[in-house]
């Protein structure tokens, strides 16, 4: 059998308290330390479950009062959070339609512009083939006169280029020094011919883009092939700008919505914070109802539990014994903790006593320790004048 520290009394101990004797006191205050910690941890899981349980079971309920007329105020915040919890979910589901409609927007008008972009190379290319093909058709001269001195000049200083350095690629013998030399000379003709190439290429390019809206002379030459490939490029890109344009009108419009309600992730944020608190209310109100109908709640009304009892089926019998048994469960460890926790502070109280116990019996020691002193010097003063007497004889 365990020693019951709690029946013994440290002042009957004159003498320190023996080492087992205290070894088993302090054996037992960390086994009900240890017992009160178990039972507020089995109390935490109790009450986790308990509260699950009791939200389950409540929800349940408030589903068979959706078709019942009643005054309970609880029954009409039930079903006006459920409608706020629905219109949330609504209110996010626009936010989030609209910004998916806005990216798709967005990933819609980068496509286009991008198309765009190629046709506009595209265009670029048509271009310099008509000013090409209009400088070398006689029947346009009316047009091209005013760039034939500019094209003939490009084009004889292209010539020239090229000889000059088909004439240096040939050239053979020399040393080094020549070679480099040549070398230097032909990468330099070269960045001239580049050059001059560029600068033809630009001006077939500007007489084609000026004729394009001119009209033909001819419906069957090589112009008129290359200005049908340049309207039908350009109808094309009319009808995509037309569509970007669309596309930009819309997201633009959707752009100032978002300006008015604020950035669409923080209002779908919100909102979604906004039904978790909704929700935690509809907890409480949920673990409530779950409480009253497992009689676990006193706080009821005689009307309350009439209609408690019209809604309460067979099945939820095993639900409610084990809720029941889930609370008087936690209200034992309530108790047992109680008594551990005032059996803890009744042994700390008595250790205090022994402690005071022991430091009173030290000063008393003490005290009786300086009275035997007091007496000592006492005796030595009449000693001295008891002997001051006798000298006092002999004067």
């Amino acid at each position: 059998m365990g020693i019951d520290i709690r029946r013994h009394s440290f002042s009957s101990f004159s003498n320190p308290i023996p080492y087992l004797l205290k070894k088993a006191y302090i054996i037992s205050m960390d086994d009900r330390r240890k017992r009160i910690d178990d039972l507020l941890k089995n109390n935490q899981e109790s009450r986790s479950s308990l509260d699950d349980l009791l939200e389950n079971f409540g929800e349940a309920l408030y589903v068979r009062t959706k078709e019942m007329q009643t005054g309970f105020e609880d029954i009409k915040q039930y079903n006006a959070y459920l409608q706020d919890i629905s219109e949330s979910n609504a209110a996010i589901g626009k936010i989030e339609e609209k910004n998916r409609r806005f990216r798709e927007l967005e990933d819609a008008i980068e496509i286009r512009e991008q198309q765009e972009k190629e046709r506009a190379k595209e265009m670029a290319i048509i271009n310099r083939r008509l000013g090409k093909a209009l400088l070398g058709n006689g029947a346009y001269n009316d047009y091209t006169s005013l760039f034939r001195e500019q094209a003939d000049a490009l084009t004889a200083k292209i010539e020239s280029l090229e000889t000059r350095i088909s004439e240096l690629e040939n050239k053979e013998g020399g040393n080094v020094f020549s070679w480099i030399g040549k070398s230097a000379q032909g990468l330099v003709l070269k960045t001239f011919l580049s050059k001059t190439q560029e600068n033809q290429e630009q001006l077939y390019f500007n007489i084609g883009e000026r004729y394009n809206d001119r009209e033909l002379i001819h419906a069957d030459d090589d112009v008129s092939v290359i200005r049908a490939e340049a309207d039908n490029l350009k109808s094309i890109s009319r009808s995509a700008m037309d569509e970007i344009s669309s596309l930009r009108d819309e997201k633009r419009i959707i752009t100032a919505s978002f300006g008015i309600d604020g950035n669409p992730q923080k209002q779908i944020q919100s909102a979604k914070n906004h039904i978790n608190q909704v929700k935690d209310v509809l907890g409480s109100l949920y673990r409530k109802f779950g409480a009253q109908t497992a009689g676990i709640d006193e706080d009821i009304t005689p009307e309350r539990k009439y209609f408690i009892d019209t809604i309460v089926a067979a099945e939820d019998g095993e639900v409610i014994s084990r809720a029941v048994k889930l609370n008087q469960s936690m209200i034992d460890n309530e108790k047992a903790i109680t008594k551990l926790r005032a059996s803890l502070a009744i042994d700390d109280e008595k250790s205090k006593i022994e402690k005071f116990k022991k430091s009173i019996e030290d000063k008393k020691n003490k005290i009786t320790d300086l009275q035997n002193s007091i007496n000592d010097l006492e005796e030595s003063v009449h000693d001295c004048e008891k002997y001051i007497q006798e000298l006092e004889k002999q004067l």
